[in-house]
């Protein structure tokens, strides 16, 4: 009875295996972060210290418009050539920032290629059946190939049966900001 009980074990592990590697072998994905062309942008900012309370800085601009700043504590102003924190700023210095932004667009693309069979099509609809026995429904641009038997083909030369690999790509668009601020001065 162990010895059956044994056997049974490592059939079942084996077909485990089996399914494991079947699946695993169906479907690969590949995963790329695609890096744009930069865009630089330079902005210049002036204004006059109206208050400082604390790391709050109030400043009235060049075009009349009163704006409070709460800049990072490490953030230094270069005021008549000496370095000063924004708690040292006093009202009636003239500041002056040039603020550099870059902007990259990043694409993270996820292509999978997954094997499967068709189980149903007509026109530009088919019903593929998974690796795990699932059925999917897709309507396929008239532009999209599958590969059957290692060759290019549309839906129309589909039929129930064929075994096809198909490619789905999602693209995920971001932009990652960078900004350098230097901000210089006069005392009055």
């Amino acid at each position: 009875m162990k010895t059956s009980n044994r056997i049974l074990q490592a059939l079942t592990t084996c077909v485990l295996l089996a399914a494991s590697v079947s699946v695993s072998v169906a479907q690969q994905t590949t995963r790329e972060r695609i890096v744009g062309k930069a865009a630089v942008t330079t902005d210049t900012l002036q204004g006059t210290v109206e208050h400082v309370e604390g790391n709050y800085l109030v400043v009235r601009m060049a075009n009349g418009k009163v704006l409070v700043f709460d800049p990072p504590a490490s953030r230094r102003f270069v005021i008549d050539g000496k370095e000063l924190t924004v708690r040292d700023l006093k009202p009636g210095m003239k500041l002056k920032a040039v603020v550099v932004t870059t902007s990259t667009p990043i694409t993270d693309r996820t292509t999978t290629v997954g094997t499967a069979k068709v189980f149903w099509v007509s026109g530009k609809t088919v019903v593929l059946t998974l690796p795990n026995n699932e059925h999917k429904t897709y309507t396929v641009r008239d532009d999209y190939k599958f590969i059957v038997e290692g060759k290019p083909t549309d839906v129309s030369s589909l039929r129930p049966g064929m075994t096809v690999s198909a490619e789905k790509i999602v693209e995920e668009p971001s932009v990652e900001i960078a900004s350098d601020t230097t901000v210089t001065g006069q005392a009055k």
